[in-house]
């Protein structure tokens, strides 16, 4: 709590910072037109322009991040949502990555599904398994419960959503009945929440998996850009302040914030989605597909370090 304290302690101090100095410019610029008389417009609205926006931004590939998204919203396999988001600041898109919970992974020579790999070793498990499994490096993580959960949807004002069939689950853990009509509905915090984890979809975890990838994927399209982009600071702020466990930092977060305001105020598609293509062996593992694994550096765009080419076989086959 304490480190979490520090962390929003820093976001607030550099807030104030940048506050000051913007005031003082506009005051100094007030001032200077008062005892030097009128000067060019135009120069000074761009002036006070760049102090007060991120149009200098330039787009690097240095900006992009991979960060993993975890929900762990009870204990059992089909509670929990693993989902790779791929920030691409060139591209100024989102690539979300949803991975079935049954995703088998090898980590340090034990095999076993993602799931299993994240509740006996936690967030940092699931992360090393994900990248035995996928060949991507993730920077950052982000774990939610229930209550941050609908923190963050509640931001983004939930969803529409195409429910494929009647949901109906009685919970036997909990005693919270899910009771959801087939067809076009809107889907807030809660309802949401009840569709990502519903246990028993007839195509099983790969179905969740997509249901997953698909109204995150709508509900960041969703948004108003340009309204969202200008009050991401209180967002992170609320998303930071809200219970969940994450290696991001008021640092990492200062570092990436402007790209994240330009890619997200001038984005014609927002968010995109990859769906994974495999199949369950003997075991009910989730294995995936091998042209699918090649063909991932390519969806997500990850560059070669040495050249800053693609790093991707010529034999790469995308799934449908």
């Amino acid at each position: 709590m304490a480190k979490k304290s520090a962390k929003v302690a820093v976001t607030y101090i550099v807030t104030i910072i940048i506050t000051l100095l913007v005031a003082g410019g506009i005051c100094w610029y007030l001032m200077d037109s008062f005892l030097f008389g009128e000067k060019d417009d135009s120069g000074d609205e761009i002036y006070l322009e760049k102090m007060t926006s991120s149009q200098d931004y330039t787009a690097s590939a240095a900006d992009n991040k991979t960060v993993l998204l975890i929900l762990d919203a009870e204990k059992r396999e089909t509670a929990s949502c693993f989902l790779v988001a791929r920030f691409l600041a060139e591209e100024q898109q989102i690539v979300f990555m949803p991975m079935p919970s049954n995703t088998r992974a090898s980590v340090n020579g034990t095999e076993d599904t993602l799931y299993n790999f994240y509740r006996n070793g936690g967030s940092a498990s699931a992360v090393k398994s994900i990248e035995s499994c996928t060949g991507v490096t993730i920077d950052k993580y982000i774990k939610f419960n229930k209550e941050s959960f609908s923190t963050i949807v509640d931001i983004f004002g939930g969803v529409n959503f195409n429910v494929p069939y009647n949901l109906v689950y009685d919970n036997p853990d909990t005693g919270e009945e899910t009771v959801i009509k087939a067809g076009e509905t809107f889907l807030d915090s809660t309802l949401l929440r009840k569709v990502i984890t519903y246990p028993n979809y007839n195509s099983g975890e790969e179905y969740r998996a997509k249901c997953l990838g698909i109204t995150i994927t709508d509900m960041v399209n969703s948004i108003p850009q340009e309204s969202f982009s200008s009050h991401l600071d209180d967002y992170f702020t609320a998303v930071i302040n809200s219970d969940i466990e994450t290696n991001i930092t008021a640092y990492d977060y200062e570092d990436i914030s402007d790209a994240m305001k330009y890619v997200i105020s001038n984005s014609s598609r927002l968010a995109v989605f990859v769906p994974t293509s495999g199949s369950e062996d003997e075991e009910g593992r989730y294995i995936l597909d091998e042209n699918f694994v090649r063909s991932i550096n390519e969806w997500l765009k990850i560059y070669d370090d040495e050249d800053g080419s693609l790093t991707v076989s010529s034999e790469v086959v995308f799934p449908e």
